[in-house]
């Protein structure tokens, strides 16, 4: 019997895991070639403990330079794992590049010749509705530029709980305007953690601004714990759960770029957060259940660096842009935006 088990598993094209009670019960051969580390009556490694851990769900997870997509679901008191190899995008690095540096050549033209244009009768259009267009634009660049996979990846020792008290403190206010309630919730006054401090900022402001457009008006709690050698954010929303239509669109066997979200499908911005997320060896991924689908970072909590500086959040002008009204311009109203702050 344990044999017809084993050899169905290893006839599947992805690599298979069967955990119950946080242990290894079997694995097919495919998923020992990805994980060597995976071995019957083994505990579940640390790379595959959340999703181990959930119901059902899907996502990304690293493990050296291979970044692998995933699902995951419960059956018969067991936690059933399958995972593949990523796919990779089909644009060369050159053609990417070519599109990153024109549109930013093209950004600053608009922005220096032309200024807020005018309607069809003549009337000026507002500064605010120029401003949000602008920073959108920003946003989509800055996330081509980031999956051109050239970014400059900066590690330093980050406290990740300053880092998500400042997005709240800066982000929370905005998002009041467009009627989203923002909290962070964390037991941790500090959590150290190996990092790029701007570009776990974008993550962050991505996943917040994918539950805010979710939440249908509510609330988005960003939650951080440790949990062993790993911190462990998940960003939730009061909105409704998926539908059937949309656990399929997480479900289908062909999504490997993306990390659907309910109500629409996954964009750059999560593919730019994803990227973001494997540069620092970290996992992402989103449960489900009862409740609105939850987004959950895993990131490693080391090895520290002890010689270098620890940092939270700089807030760095990109192109004259505040970065935090880029990361959600999609979701505020026009009004909040304005061009006196533009250089």
């Amino acid at each position: 019997m344990l044999d017809s088990i084993q050899s169905l598993l290893d006839a599947f094209p992805e690599g298979v895991v069967r955990v119950s009670g946080g242990v290894v019960r079997c694995c097919s051969e495919k998923a020992r070639q990805y994980l060597p580390q995976l071995a019957a009556g083994e505990p579940v490694p640390d790379i595959l403990a959340l999703f181990a851990e959930n119901g059902s769900g899907t996502g990304e997870f690293s493990q050296g330079p291979a970044t692998y997509t995933c699902s995951y679901s419960a059956a018969g008191g067991e936690q059933i794992i399958l995972f593949r190899p990523a796919s990779k995008s089909a644009l060369t690095g050159r053609q990417l590049g070519g599109v990153v540096y024109q549109l930013r050549t093209l950004l600053g033209d608009v922005l220096t010749e032309v200024g807020p244009s005018t309607t069809e009768g003549g009337s000026p259009l507002s500064a605010g509705d120029f401003g949000k267009t602008f920073h959108r634009l920003f946003r989509l660049l800055d996330n081509l530029e980031l999956l051109q996979e050239t970014e400059s990846f900066r590690p330093v020792t980050i406290d990740l709980a300053g880092l998500c008290r400042d997005v709240e403190r800066l982000a929370a206010p905005l998002l009041h305007e467009a009627g989203v309630r923002l909290e962070f919730r964390s037991r941790e006054g500090g959590l150290l953690i190996p990092g790029d401090p701007a570009l776990l900022r974008k993550l962050l402001l991505e996943l917040t601004a994918n539950a805010a457009r979710a939440s249908e008006r509510g609330t988005v709690v960003l939650s951080l714990r440790r949990q062993g050698s790993r911190a462990v954010l998940a960003v939730s929303h009061s909105g409704p759960p998926a539908d059937g239509r949309q656990l399929d669109a997480m479900l289908q066997p062909g999504m490997g770029e993306e990390i659907p979200l309910p109500g629409q499908g996954a964009g750059l911005g999560l593919s730019a957060a994803r990227r973001i997320a494997a540069l620092h060896g970290g996992s992402l991924l989103m449960e489900w259940g009862r409740t609105a689908p939850v987004a959950v970072l895993s990131l490693p909590t080391g090895p520290l660096n002890g010689q270098l500086p620890v940092r939270t959040l700089t807030v760095r002008q990109d192109g004259g842009l505040d970065p935090v009204l880029m990361g959600l311009s999609d979701l505020l109203p026009a009004r909040v935006f304005a061009l006196e702050g533009l250089d």
